[in-house]
């Protein structure tokens, strides 16, 4: 005998119904939850971000200082576009620190190129300036303190702007370590001996236009444990011919202790 298959269609009833409701509202509910979990799980900071933070760590920590000091090298090259001959020379400088206001650093030039020292100090409430290019002592009263290291940026090859603008964090001095845009960071490499993050940026002079020139990618290396700077390399200009690369480097001490006399210094007549 032949089994017959029923053509109607099947029965709902209004229990079926309520039944169906139920489970459509459930698993609406469940949808809404997911999305919501999601939305307020905290979102994974990009990695230039997270060095962001870093970078922000180590300013603060600067300005922190009770007292600092340091030896450092500069390194310049220099080549003209179009000529593949490069001229390099390398300087040093010392800095001692002691908050609020007692500061000391010293540029000596390459002593192949020439016998040329910069001198900044600060044992009371001025600033002093002298160079021995020119033989002219200034003096900058309390206030004016700034002007000292932006005179003194290029005679010293920029490196009296790497460090004053964190040390003095309320003069609102500029720097590629405090102006640095990092735009990758995800690496540790050695400095001298020391674990230190990689910093990737750039700089550029920003106006009050907006508009934003001389942009060097610069990379600067933060000791991974002290987060003090241990390297900056400020790389030739976008758009620049030639070479133009300048590569400091410290060895720093946080908060050492410092006798009186490094804070002072005596002009030679």
């Amino acid at each position: 005998m032949r089994s017959r298959i029923s053509s109607r269609a099947p029965v709902i009833t209004g229990r079926t119904l309520a039944a169906r409701r139920r489970l459509s509202v459930r698993a609406a509910l469940s949808l809404i939850t997911c999305l919501l979990c999601l939305s307020i799980l905290p979102s994974r900071p990009s990695t230039a971000a997270m060095f962001d933070d870093v970078l922000a760590q180590s300013r603060a920590k600067y300005a922190a200082l009770k007292s600092y000091a340091d030896t450092g090298t500069i390194t310049t090259e220099a080549t003209l576009p179009g000529n593949s001959d490069k001229d390099v020379e390398h300087h040093t400088f010392t800095t001692f620190y002691r908050a609020p206001r007692q500061f000391f650093f010293e540029f000596k030039k390459d002593t192949d190129v020439g016998d040329e020292r910069f001198v900044i100090w600060a044992d009371t409430a001025e600033f002093n300036t002298w160079w021995s290019s020119t033989q002219v002592h200034e003096t900058y009263p309390q206030g004016h303190g700034a002007e000292a290291f932006a005179l003194a940026a290029f005679p010293t090859k920029n490196s009296s702007m790497q460090l004053s603008p964190m040390i003095f964090a309320q003069a609102g001095l500029h720097g590629p370590i405090v102006d640095l845009k990092v735009l990758q960071a995800d690496q540790i490499e050695q400095v001298n001996g020391h674990r230190c993050h990689k910093l990737v940026g750039e700089v550029g002079l920003a106006y009050g236009t907006g508009t934003v020139t001389n942009v060097r990618p610069t990379i600067i290396w933060l000791d991974a444990d002290s987060l003090l700077v241990r390297k900056v390399l400020e790389d030739t200009p976008k758009g620049a011919g030639g070479t133009d690369r300048v590569t400091t480097t410290f060895e720093p001490q946080a908060n050492p202790q410092i006798d009186d006399s490094h804070f002072k210094f005596a002009p030679p007549q």
